[in-house]
């Protein structure tokens, strides 16, 4: 018997609030060539004892502690062995023809050159956390990535309406929490940490922006990302998006995240960018990545002055960053990315 052509990989930490609405979108998949996988972080709830009574199709795979969406997401990849690799948040909900709209893109000759996959994501409202009862929206979540020239990634079309963007078009890459991966780009993407192991996404990141890390690997080494329009799915997000909004209702919204949060998304901007930044690319947006540098270190200094840690655990991670950057750079097989996507 063969194996099914997809694994949809779930990184559970504390959601058993989630997982309902997100497993029964999956169940009622009219593409029906998968398998579902759920990593659990150690959770403190009652996620596993939830999952184990009521989706017993659904395999199980318990960690001792929480280690975090990046190392959780690998073990994910390496448990399994399916050609295509779904990454799924437990609070995404799915339209039923999102998978099979998906798969046909995917299964499309035409599109060999692309590795990752995504589609239309939009707002999911949480109405009743008791009765863990949601509401669907037709805002945008996320139409795929986008960078600038000062490399702030943000999700294409946060906060506007669902008509728009609906273009299928090529996109810098796509949030962790919904897309599709063909295996063989994300083999070509790994790196060997170590005698024995390798990584997908880069584990030292433990969680925040490790998904756009790989995001720009697979640009690197050639391979493209397509954003489908009609393939729905519903995100719910807490702290609200990337989308344009004045300077003080970003700092206000920064202010509600988790100083967890905070830290890891400071830190890890440096580890991305020490890892993936070219030389050639780097010099030509040389002035907006330093005046946006110069504004979030001022933020810091002022607003999150507990942050500046961080800076000091990126020069702890150096020696094993460079390593990571120079194996990158042996393999990278496109020039000239920030002429194409930094804009």
């Amino acid at each position: 018997m063969n194996s099914p052509k997809v694994t949809i990989q779930i990184v559970s930490w504390n959601s058993q609030k989630y997982l309902g609405n997100c497993l029964q979108s999956l169940d009622a998949q009219t593409y029906r060539d998968f398998q579902i996988l759920v990593v659990d972080n150690n959770s403190h709830d009652t996620t596993v004892k939830f999952l184990k009574a009521n989706y017993p199709h659904v395999a199980v795979f318990q960690n001792n502690k929480n280690f975090g969406f990046a190392k959780a997401n690998n073990q994910a990849i390496k448990l399994l062995s399916s050609p295509y690799v779904l990454l799924c948040n437990p609070d995404i909900v799915l339209e039923p023809d999102w998978l099979a709209k998906i798969m046909a893109e995917v299964e499309d000759e035409k599109n060999a050159q692309f590795g990752s996959f995504g589609g239309k994501v939009l707002r999911l409202k949480m109405v009743n956390d008791e009765l863990n009862e949601v509401m669907k929206t037709n805002v945008i979540d996320s139409c795929g990535l986008e960078c600038g020239r000062n490399r702030r990634f943000k999700e294409i079309g946060a906060g506007l309406t669902a008509e728009e963007f609906d273009e299928r078009k090529e996109v810098f890459g796509h949030s962790g929490a919904l897309v599709l991966f063909k295996r063989e780009a994300l083999e070509e993407c790994l790196i060997e940490v170590g005698k024995n192991g390798v990584e997908y996404f880069d584990e030292d990141f433990f969680c925040y922006k490790e998904d756009i890390d790989l995001d720009w690997r697979l640009q690197l080494l050639g391979w493209k990302s397509l954003f489908l329009p009609s393939a729905i799915a519903y995100h719910v997000r807490s702290m609200g998006g990337s989308e344009k909004k004045h300077w003080y209702e970003i700092l206000k919204n920064r202010q509600k995240q988790s100083p967890a949060s905070r830290y890891y998304s400071y830190r890890n901007h440096f580890l991305l960018l020490l890892k993936n930044e070219t030389s050639k690319d780097f010099w030509h947006n040389f002035w907006p990545i330093l005046w946006q540098e110069i504004k979030k270190f001022f933020y810091v200094l002022f607003l999150e002055p507990k942050n500046f840690k961080a800076l000091i655990e990126v020069i702890k991670l150096l020696p094993k960053t460079l390593k990571k950057r120079k194996i990158i750079r042996a393999r990278q097989k496109v020039s000239g990315v920030a002429e194409y996507w930094f804009k």
